[in-house]
């Protein structure tokens, strides 16, 4: 994807509903977890008690069920199977992948009801029918099968001929134009997708491709990710919502000039939700009000908290939705036990609670007097929902979903039916998801999947992060993975190690940071003015194999030795250096590897929340170093238990009061104890950290020279300085003394990116950063 390719999930309704089956609950703890084992798994208590999970190793899944609750009687919920049968244990099954009941046109082999993980599955068509699908499919070890439906196609027909769903039959099967088709799964498989389709005048297929699954068979992280994207835009384009798009158009989320875009969050905290899904549920929420916030777009928020009654933290009314600093405020503090007296589950109201507010938004157009088009039907539209379909007070949501449709005209007129002003996404979370209620409620496009089901939350928060993330787009610089299984180069995929091999003279390593795909930034003083490119590698985290590089870039104002014949041995005035790579880094989520926000550029204005045009270099200067004390971290590598770690220091810029004291403590470096004047080793372009006030800040150690200091901003990471040099070695010092604190007088010095933009703008004008 190119730069403006930015990612359209614009629209998020969170719903983490109950069993709904009526069952009080114990207190906590009351109920004994040694009582009720799992044979080859193990099981473990969730929410102080209340519920009990069963965790199985891979390739294989907890048969009867996978949680169960912690019942009022202290004993815990009956093990029942899919039949409603009472079963004597659990026990941890091999995982196994459903088998065709028929193929149209075609045969299948091996023919088998089940097959084993890693089994394949072969496809061949008839003669004078074509293959199209994947040929060969593989059990994978979550229970789904590889690739795509196979389909026997001989070019007849007025439609394309349908594929049929691993593990259904089908009725109808005419391809001229109105004839329909019906699918159905066998017995122990529920349905996805569309179990209708029609045959349309314009040679397409109304509905969605179905799927049969097993109550065990998740979604990857990725597979969300993968099908989420592919039923997505490629752009956002700030233009008139209505207007009407060629056949040969991908489907586009469009953005008019005054934000019609509405966001809206509902959060379960109904009693079996518990408090450690409620508020990881409310985290990954504000990950995606962040991450979403950052593509240059202004939509207006929701948010709904719901149990028994649905409560409206946020309407799109509010003066500030569109603020996103504000709404994660909210976010953030909400708390699980605001519904705790009426816990029951009714996703009825909480959807009857979006469709007011479509109400409330139209009569407020009308009293300001008629417009060519209601704001509410020009206005997108997305739902994503969180649900295990099931509730257990205020009737089905279904027919609300059907109110909302008729309030955006969507489905009225058949030659303009809407359906891109209303996309409903649901995500099933966790083990207690009915399958048969969330697929009810996703839309049905064609050649689109609307309905997931993962595995649990951790699932949940990778999926999110994959589905937005744009590996070659510039402006999502200094997003970094901040889900629990994210590795060290994850979490700061910028990070980059450089060793410089000098021959016969050994090796020196310092640290950078990835700016754009070809070039590094790092410090001059790590290179020697004889330095060759070809004695530079760059380690760009998780890859196999260093990186060579073309061309080195020093500051040209910067010289070591400047100022010797006035006995300063060192200066490192401009001590900024670009390395150029042979080649472009593999920018992707796989590898961990992504370019950090530099100041004043698209990126950052986008990382800012801040309109483009509009932003100049000094906004950015003044929202990152505001006089005072400015929070700001730099990444340490060091050995732990036998690996290299990545570590965030977090340090206090002195960048008001304190900054005079924080300069002054470079004359107590060793090589300057025979200077007089601060400015002399002290110039403009330096920003200051460590010390001891108002606490203790750690100091980088000489290994971490090179590498960037950052701001952060939410979840997005900005560059603001150069790690150049410091006072005192204080790791090196601490190693031989053995001690435990720095002096008060140990500071580190970095380059300040801002007084070095001239040249960075100059070595970097082909990277499309956009610099302002």
């Amino acid at each position: 994807m190119g730069p403006r390719a930015l990612i359209r999930i614009l629209a998020c309704l969170l719903l983490l509903v109950p069993a709904g089956s009526g069952a009080a609950v114990a207190a906590e703890g009351s109920c004994d977890p040694e009582g009720a084992p799992i044979l080859g798994g193990q099981a473990e208590v969730a929410d102080r008690g209340r519920w009990l999970r069963y965790i199985c190793p891979e390739g294989k899944y907890p048969h009867p069920v996978a949680l169960r609750a912690c019942r009022s009687n202290g004993m815990w919920s009956p093990l029942r199977d899919t039949q409603n049968r009472v079963v004597a244990k659990a026990e941890c099954r091999v995982v196994r992948c459903p088998g065709p009941v028929e193929f149209l046109h075609g045969t299948w082999w091996p023919r088998q009801a089940w097959y084993n993980m890693s089994q394949e599955l072969t496809f061949s068509c008839f003669d004078g029918f074509t293959l199209s699908g994947s040929g060969v499919r593989t059990c994978l070890p979550q229970g789904t099968w590889s690739g795509t439906p196979a389909v026997c196609d001989d070019g007849g027909g007025h439609c394309p001929a349908l594929g049929v769903p691993v593990g259904a039959t089908v009725s109808g099967g005419g391809l001229r134009a109105e004839d329909e088709v019906q699918y159905r799964c066998r017995s122990g498989l529920t349905l996805l997708g569309s179990a209708h389709r029609t045959c349309l005048e314009d040679r397409t297929w109304s509905g969605t491709p179905p799927l049969c699954r097993t109550p065990y068979a998740y979604d990857t992280p990725r597979d969300v990710a993968a099908a989420f994207l592919a039923s997505l835009s490629e752009t956002v384009e700030k233009a008139e919502a209505n207007t009407s798009l060629s056949d040969s158009q991908k489907r586009r989320i469009r953005i008019e000039p005054g934000g019609t875009m509405n966001i809206y969050l509902l959060l379960d905290a109904s009693d079996s939700i518990g408090t450690d899904n409620f508020t990881r549920s409310r985290d990954a929420l504000s990950q995606l009000v962040e991450k979403v916030s950052s593509y240059g777009v202004f939509p207006h928020y929701s948010l709904i908290t719901f149990a028994s009654e649905p409560h409206v933290v946020i309407s799109t009314q509010d003066a500030r939705s569109a603020d996103a600093n504000w709404v994660r405020e909210q976010l953030e503090g909400l708390k699980y036990k605001d519904h705790a007296y009426k816990a029951g589950t009714n996703t009825r109201a909480a959807l009857e609670a979006v469709y007011h507010m479509l109400v409330q938004q139209e009569e407020e157009q009308l009293r300001h007097g008629p417009a060519p088009a209601p704001v509410v039907n020009s206005t997108r539209h997305v739902l994503i929902i969180m649900t295990d379909g099931k509730t257990n007070m205020g009737g089905s949501p279904v027919p609300v979903v059907k109110q909302i449709r008729e309030m955006l005209s969507i489905g009225r007129d058949i030659h303009n039916p809407r359906e891109d002003f209303l996309d409903i996404y649901v995500f099933g979370v966790g083990a207690m998801v009915h399958l048969e209620n969330i697929n009810e409620l996703a839309s049905k496009k064609p050649d689109e999947r609307h309905v997931f089901y993962l595995r649990d939350l951790t699932d949940l928060q990778q999926a999110f992060h994959d589905m937005i993330d744009e590996s070659e787009t510039l402006s999502m610089c200094g997003l970094g993975w901040e889900f629990e299984k994210a590795r060290d180069q994850q979490k700061n995929p910028w990070h980059v190690g450089i060793t410089i091999t000098r021959p016969g003279k050994g090796r020196e390593t310092c640290k950078g940071a990835l700016v754009s795909p070809y070039f590094v930034l790092t410090a001059a003083h790590c290179f020697t003015i004889d330095d060759k490119a070809s004695w530079i590698t760059v380690d760009l985290g998780d890859r196999s194999q260093p990186m060579t590089v073309e061309r080195l870039h020093s500051h040209p104002m910067y010289k070591i030795g400047a100022k010797a014949s006035a006995g300063i041995p060192e200066f490192y005035d401009y001590d900024v250096a670009l390395v150029k790579l042979n080649k472009a880094a593999r920018v992707g989520i796989d590898n961990g590897v992504r370019p950090i926000c530099l100041p004043c550029t698209e990126g950052t204005t986008r990382a800012l929340r801040q309109r483009h045009p509009g932003t100049t270099c000094k906004d950015h200067e003044q929202m990152l170093l505001n006089p005072g004390d400015v929070g700001a971290f730099f990444v340490n590598q060091h050995p732990h238990e036998g690996r290299q770690v990545l570590e965030r220091k977090n340090v206090l810029v002195k960048y008001g009061d304190k900054r005079p004291a924080c300069e002054a403590d470079a004359l107590k470096a060793t090589i300057y104890r025979n200077v007089t004047r601060i400015d002399a080793v002290v110039t403009p372009r330096f920003l200051c950290s460590g010390g001891i006030d108002p606490y203790v800040d750690p100091n980088t150690c000489k290994g971490d020279s090179g590498g960037p200091l950052i701001i952060a901003k939410g979840k997005r990471y900005i560059q603001v300085g150069v790690i150049s040099w410091g006072v005192v070695d204080v790791c090196r010092g601490q190693k031989m003394q053995g001690k435990n604190r720095s002096p008060a007088y140990a500071r580190d010095f970095h380059i300040n990116l801002f007084t070095v933009l001239p040249w960075l703008r100059e070595i970097l004008a082909d990277e499309d950063l956009g610099f302002l």
